[in-house]
């Protein structure tokens, strides 16, 4: 969450919503919750967490999104009057019927999260921009600071991460689910992780696209590490070292 003067709360990824929890077979698919087990502890939604913040979700003026699939969509409908931003391919896989990844791309758009007619809005692309060599990239539309869709092909038509600037001038990269563990990244050769490949590659529309976006993200930590730090949607050891004093140790082999 990014909490901005100009334009008030701006979420990136909305996670699974409130409503996805007190019925997850229902909203999610009941195949989709065996494989997965979702917390259904509503708490831990987005909304909640902000709520225990003292704020309100008409504070959330802006969803910025990685992509539409249903584990980063659940929350749209707990911040109905928010505008919600996507990269300009996923805008237009799923709403234009010509596009090759159309029926794909609504089917995991999940139609529980789209219901309440969402803002979807697709981001300001200027066929020029690139970011650290990335191109392609699209402005956020409509905020003062500078929040960027960054394409990182492969998982969805349209992936992006979203590059947000901190305090220090540092870059933040969600990269979204370009990867899902970091020894993709982070490791010579690329470390998988048995319990998250099947889910990549059940998901993904390109996976050449996957393992080139994974083969940047990798030179982008080599060569401009000092200037970007890049984490992911579904990784706990990285999540724990980016939140916690003293974080969980990564498993020495993948599986453990």
């Amino acid at each position: 969450m990014l909490e901005t003067e100009a334009d008030g709360l701006v979420l990136v990824d909305s996670g699974l919503g409130t409503a996805d929890r007190h019925d997850p077979e229902g909203r999610l698919g009941a195949e989709w919750v065996a494989y997965a087990q979702p917390a259904r502890d509503p708490e831990e939604s987005a909304l909640r967490q902000i709520v225990r913040l003292g704020l309100g979700p008409r504070d959330v003026r802006h969803l910025v999104l990685t992509h539409l699939h249903r584990d980063h969509t659940g929350g749209l409908p707990d911040f109905p009057g928010a505008r919600v931003h996507v990269h300009p391919a996923e805008y237009r896989a799923v709403t234009d019927p010509a596009d090759p990844h159309h029926r794909h791309s609504l089917d995991r758009f999940a139609s529980a999260h789209r219901a309440h007619g969402p803002l979807l809005t697709p981001g300001v692309a200027d066929g020029s921009a690139e970011w650290f060599g990335f191109p392609g990239v699209a402005r956020v539309a409509g905020l003062a600071g500078e929040v960027l869709l960054v394409p990182l092909p492969g998982h969805s038509a349209g992936h992006a991460g979203v590059a947000v600037r901190d305090g220090a001038g540092r870059w933040l990269l969600h990269a979204g689910n370009a990867y899902m563990y970091h020894g993709e990244i982070e490791r010579t050769p690329p470390s998988a992780h048995p319990a998250f490949a099947p889910v990549q590659q059940g998901a993904q529309t390109d996976a050449e696209a996957v393992r080139a976006t994974r083969d940047r993200l990798r030179a982008l930590r080599r060569d401009h590490g000092d200037q970007v730090t890049v984490f992911s949607a579904h990784d706990p050891w990285e999540w724990a070292r980016l939140t916690t004093p003293t974080p969980l140790p990564a498993p020495a082999h993948p599986g453990d």
